[in-house]
């Protein structure tokens, strides 16, 4: 069944913006019922104008993990970024922090004037993968700043790292992977004297993108 976000409900029924009734216009969606998230909980809907949806139903479906994923994503190619966006977004993220690091290509800082796509993304991403939230895509951090956000655990994913696996979590975690050249050793020293747990992925070296598909998918 196709899902739709909602900001505008008025009495029993939804105002659908433009790229909604769009959509709907393309599958011809016509007298079939379809699913409104308008505030993080579910609607049963049914079309009863081209920018109106009477309310049916209320659905109790909570779709979110119950703690917070925060994903401090580096900043990459265009189209790896776009990847690692829509895959984060579909394995449960709350929040997606960009960041610099020493090693990040500075020929792909440009990303600011995407932001309006980046974020189109995340919220396909979060319609198709049912989720009751859309992550936030926050502004671009310094890798040291991230370090200093207040969350119950910080884990940093490190090629050079042999001992510690990833673990499945169950509290509020933020998430950390490296640009295609990794972390510094001071980017390191500066992750253990902030108490960032360092683990290890695979024997191989991942992308980006993979890496945070991997950490997600073992911490779920």
């Amino acid at each position: 069944m196709y899902k739709f976000f909602c900001d505008t409900k008025v009495d029993n029924y939804f105002l659908l913006d433009e790229q909604t009734q769009n959509h709907l216009k393309v599958i011809r969606i016509k007298n079939n019922d379809f699913i409104i998230n308008y505030q993080n909980e579910f609607y049963l809907c049914n079309l009863i104008e081209k920018n109106k949806a009477v309310i049916k139903s209320k659905l109790d479906i909570n779709n979110e993990l119950g703690y917070e994923i925060i994903v401090a994503l580096p900043i990459i190619k265009h189209n790896h970024f776009e990847i690692a966006l829509q895959k984060a977004t579909e394995l449960g993220a709350t929040k997606i922090i960009p960041f610099i690091s020493s090693y990040t290509d500075k020929s792909n800082l440009n990303i600011e004037n995407k932001y309006s796509r980046f974020k189109k993304i995340i919220l396909e991403a979060a319609q198709q993968s049912f989720r009751n939230k859309i992550p936030s895509l926050e502004k671009i951090e310094l890798f040291e700043n991230i370090l200093d956000i207040n969350i119950e655990s910080k884990i940093l994913a490190y090629e050079n790292e042999k001992d510690k696996k990833i673990e499945k979590v169950t509290s509020d975690t933020m998430i950390i992977v490296g640009p295609e050249g990794g972390f510094s050793d001071e980017e390191i020293t500066l992750a253990k004297k902030k108490n960032v747990a360092i683990v290890s992925l695979t024997k191989t070296i991942l992308r980006a993108e993979t890496a945070i598909i991997y950490m997600l998918s073992k911490i779920n």
